[in-house]
């Protein structure tokens, strides 16, 4: 009989779901007899209060990060946890989530959002499954909601070694915790030409390129002051601007880059070619997101990070500012002036890059698939 494996996610944000299809794509590649599945526990939530808490947790990070970051602060302590643990409980525990885990009927999950761990536990519990649980976090931080069922949990997968240090302290076993990094499977494409990328872009290669995420429908228009301050104050810099699905932004950047005239800016929607844009670009310009962090690392592109959403990004930057892997700005302003300096001193991104270097994260979806497997044939 095939083993079965469900990735479960929650759709707060894009970070949960571009891990979980990660982590699903990749081991179907590997095993084709593993029957493996993804669930947006969104998607069999109690009816309009599911849909709710997402709108809501969009509106906090786009609109007032500082209450996004109060609310995190408190999921962060054991009280808070245990109370946000109840009331996802009570919005995820229906009949259709029950149904439609009983019927795959897992013998392993992997979540990617800590609302699944607790699903499982309850449903283990009462006897409608008995799988085993894995857990990856998907920031560069641990909140009490990770690790709520620690003591049912069989792995832990963090984003670095300090981050298992750090669980050590509040009590987790240490041979559950697995610093393998955040795991992620970018695909080049087979016909992948760096020549054509730039002949597309009408770009000659002749100058530094930088890639900036917009942030999608979490932040675009609040990039905007950032992105025209670097396009129009550095005419020597390439840039292309990827504002996601948030059309808003991509027209107000293309108006703005046809009123100034400029020829140092490519504006692009939806882009399913990042991994492509990732090797062309010198550096990166982005939110602290940590799917987008961890794609900088992969690639080894520098990353000058702005416009953060309060809770798991403040930990994220703080991470990347503490080893070396990029700069934190506040301002269009400071953002700018730094620009200006990596363009005049080419020792600057050479560092950053050195620094992520020596830290390979390659291997972190290899590693996680060998766990995987690992936990299959207990």
């Amino acid at each position: 009989m095939k083993k079965r494996i469900l990735v479960m996610y929650a759709s707060y944000g894009s970070g949960h779901k571009a891990i979980a299809n990660y982590v699903a794509d990749y081991v179907k590649s590997q095993d084709k007899e593993l029957e493996v599945a993804t669930l947006d526990i969104l998607t069999y939530s109690m009816n309009v209060i599911g849909s709710i808490s997402q709108k809501i947790n969009s509106f906090f990070m786009l609109k007032t990060p500082h209450i996004h970051n109060l609310f995190y602060n408190i999921s962060s302590t054991k009280v808070g946890g245990d109370v946000i643990d109840d009331l996802s409980l009570t919005i995820f525990k229906n009949r259709k989530m029950e149904n439609k885990i009983k019927n795959f009927n897992p013998d392993l999950v992997v979540a990617t959002h800590f609302f699944g761990a607790g699903l499982i536990n309850y449903y283990n519990k009462k006897g409608v499954t008995n799988a085993k649980v894995i857990n990856v976090i998907t920031d560069y931080d641990v909140i009490e909601l990770w690790i709520k069922y620690h003591q049912k949990i069989d792995y832990i997968v963090v984003g670095n070694s300090q981050m298992k240090k750090d669980l050590i302290k509040r009590k987790v076993d240490k041979n559950k915790i697995k610093p393998f990094g955040i795991p992620i499977a970018p695909k080049i494409s087979l016909n992948f030409n760096l020549k054509n990328l730039l002949k597309q872009f009408n770009l000659t290669g002749d100058r530094p390129i930088c890639l900036f995420f917009g942030g999608g429908g979490n932040g675009s228009s609040k990039t905007l002051p950032y992105i025209k301050k670097i396009a129009i104050s550095n005419p020597n810099l390439d840039i292309i601007f990827i504002a996601g699905k948030n059309e808003y932004s991509k027209n107000k950047v293309d108006s703005f880059v046809n009123e100034k005239h400029l020829n140092n800016v490519r504006t692009i929607g939806f882009a399913s070619n990042v991994p492509e844009l990732l090797e062309l670009a010198d550096f990166v310009i982005s939110k602290p997101g940590g799917i987008q962090l961890t794609e900088c690392l992969y690639f080894k592109k520098p990353v000058l990070m702005i416009r953060h959403s309060g809770g798991q990004e403040i930990a994220n930057y703080k991470f990347f500012e503490s080893v070396g892997y990029g700069k934190y700005f506040r301002t269009s302003w400071g953002l700018n002036r730094y620009v200006k300096n990596v363009l005049v001193d080419k020792s600057i991104l050479k560092n950053y890059k050195i620094n992520m270097i020596q830290t390979d994260n390659s291997k972190a979806m290899e590693n996680l698939y060998d766990l995987i497997k690992s936990v299959l044939v207990k």
